[in-house]
């Protein structure tokens, strides 16, 4: 057995403020045993031995073999560590169940109490980071190297940048441990001591005047529903943030407001489309899931718009009924999608009816300049031997096509549809024979008669146009690219010139 034990049983001793006496009438020993225990003279048998680790919660081969100063040292630590991390799962599980009990309107108070504190700390941060780079800045601008100067700067700046935010995240919540979780976990254990007492058969409601005192001067938690209502006493509620927290609630409605007149307009929207719906009865399936669909919107609408004005007017949440109106309107929504699709199954879908479209012609001067400058329409030349040039195409029959010469002699297309009241009829009607058509106002079919000569000048004009056209672009392109470097040259100049006034 070396020296350890002597060692380790003087500082076990101390520790426990115990004289050699005292040890001794411990473990049923004379005080001179103790004292050649302690230096080391003669050593305890086996069952003193087990005794003082039983007696000083020490284990053997470390009272025997090991420093207990280093032991115990790693000990702490270990146990310091383990509390900091026990009590940092607590602050966040107190910090959720705090939440989830609270009411929406205290919520909404705690999370534009904490943005308000954010803000002030990242404008205050702001302004300690400015005054500390600009100090650093007149301290070192001796040094004339310029990478160690931006590397010290910049390594400064990072340090400085990381106390700050580390500093803002330890006063946040060392705000929100204050503010709301110390009373939230000390009103819980009152609750718990109420609780005790009714168990016992004690009036609830006999409340000593003791407490009654000490719940004005506290924020007091009552459960409403299951949800926490904070109320804050005059003393510890901040006149500036319940200000701001008016003014920041009536902004809100505010956009609650504007957002609910849309709301409103797409709910006259979805009646309308109920009531249109009507129109296309003959299609079945189609027509009962039209109904679905534009019914579950406007449920869903409404909803919506309720929730809108009850915030603003301050009216509490019918939750059931709204929850199963949204259930009911997800249902109708899904069996309504699944009816369309079934209807739309039975469609005839096409992009051209001969019945719908009609066949017109004019007639063109010609002249060595003209050309067909429509970009998405196609044109299909036919060689005829005629003098002038004859257009013959084809168009919904209840647009008309205009046409017009410009001055550069190129010839433009113009559709005008005035009568939409018999298209929208029309369409209907293809509906209802379950037949889907793109009434479209442009034109199909165009073809161009002219002679060969004629028809070669005109391609050759397009041609000439187009290539004008292309220059123009290109030209335009190169201008914005030497604009463009020309502005990045520039910039370079004045990070030189920057530079070199440091320097």
């Amino acid at each position: 057995m070396n020296n350890r034990f002597s060692e380790n049983l003087k500082k076990i001793r101390k520790d426990n403020n115990l004289s050699q006496e005292q040890l001794a009438d411990e473990l049923g020993v004379s005080r001179q045993a103790i004292s050649k225990w302690e230096s080391s003279v003669a050593y305890p048998e086996m069952d003193k031995i087990i005794a003082i680790c039983d007696k000083f919660n020490v284990n053997i081969d470390d009272l025997l073999h090991k420093d207990i100063k280093e032991v115990k040292g790693e000990e702490e630590s270990k146990k310091n560590i383990n509390n900091f991390i026990n009590d940092f799962l607590k602050y966040i599980s107190d910090s959720v169940n705090l939440f989830s009990k609270m009411n929406f309107k205290s919520k909404l108070k705690l999370i534009f109490e904490e943005l308000i504190i954010i803000g002030i700390l990242v404008g205050v941060s702001f302004i300690l980071f400015a005054i500390f780079t600009s100090i650093f800045s007149n301290l070192f601008s001796f040094i004339h190297i310029e990478k160690l100067y931006y590397f010290i700067s910049n390594m400064f700046e990072s340090i400085l940048a990381l106390f700050l935010i580390v500093a803002s995240i330890v006063i946040i919540t060392h705000i929100f441990k204050v503010r709301y979780l110390d009373y939230y976990n000390k009103i819980k254990e009152e609750s718990k001591v109420e609780e005790e007492q009714t168990e016992e058969n004690i009036e609830p409601n006999v409340e000593p005047k003791e407490d009654k005192q000490d719940k004005k001067n506290k924020i007091a938690f009552k459960m409403n529903e299951q949800k926490i209502v904070i109320r804050d006493p005059k003393h510890s509620e901040y006149k500036f943030i319940n200000g701001l927290f008016k003014f920041f609630i009536l902004i809100c409605k505010f956009f609650a407001l504007c957002f609910a007149i849309p709301v409103c307009g797409a709910l006259i929207g979805f009646f309308a489309a109920f009531g249109v719906s009507f129109l296309v009865y003959k299609t079945g399936a189609f027509f009962i899931g039209a109904l679905f669909t534009t019914v579950s919107c406007s449920i869903v609408t409404i909803i919506v718009l309720l929730l809108l004005l009850n915030f603003i007017f301050n009216r509490k949440n019918n939750k059931k009924s709204m929850i199963w109106s949204f259930i009911l309107s997800v249902v109708m929504f899904g069996i309504g999608c699944g009816l369309l699709f079934m209807g739309s199954l039975n469609f005839e879908v096409s992009e051209y009816d001969s019945q719908i479209f009609k066949t017109e012609e004019f007639e063109l001067n010609m002249n060595d300049k003209l050309f067909f400058s429509n970009y998405n329409f196609e044109i299909e030349y036919i060689e005829k031997d005629i003098k002038n040039v004859q257009v013959e195409y084809k168009i919904n029959k209840f647009c008309e096509l205009n046409h017009s010469i410009s001055d550069d002699n190129s010839v433009f297309f113009i559709t005008n549809c005035t009568n939409g009241t018999k298209m929208l009829k029309e369409e209907i009607r293809m509906i209802n024979n379950k037949k889907l058509v793109l009434l479209t106002d442009e034109p199909k079919d165009i073809k161009v008669y002219a002679s060969k000569k004629n028809i070669e000048k005109i391609q050759k004009n397009e041609e000439a146009y187009y290539k004008k056209v292309a220059e123009v672009e290109e030209e335009n392109i190169q201008r914005y690219l030497r604009e463009e470097e020309l502005q990045n040259r520039i910039s370079e100049l004045e990070e030189q010139l920057e530079e070199c006034n440091l320097d």
